[in-house]
């Protein structure tokens, strides 16, 4: 196999094999193995707030009430969505037509 320049910031690159492509240079490569690439949950925002998740412990049971008083007496709580709080999921569609179908995570109206 001919040998192929190399092109600058592909250093680490391997040669080009038969089974592969030539080496192309990933722009972003070098801030991200350095840490100083930039991605969006580094963006700083204003009054975010966070949701936690907190699942039973009981693998197989039935709920017969939830006790709020505690959890929304913590500083800060927003809110507190359960099965009573009768959220519904958005209409699937595909993401050409606008829709969320490529990802696990629906919104909530």
């Amino acid at each position: 196999m001919a040998t192929q320049a190399r092109l600058p910031g592909t250093e680490a690159a391997p040669a080009a094999q038969e089974n592969m492509g030539a080496p192309i240079v990933r722009i972003d490569g070098r801030r991200k193995v350095t840490g100083q690439a930039r991605y969006a949950a580094d963006v700083p925002l204003a009054n975010l707030a966070y949701a936690v998740c907190v699942t039973s412990a009981i693998a197989k049971g039935r709920i017969t009430a939830i006790d709020q008083t505690a959890t929304r007496a913590v500083p800060g709580v927003l809110d507190v969505l359960t099965y009573e709080s009768k959220l519904t999921l958005e209409p699937d569609t595909i993401m050409a037509e606008g829709g969320f179908s490529q990802t696990s995570i629906m919104p909530l109206r």
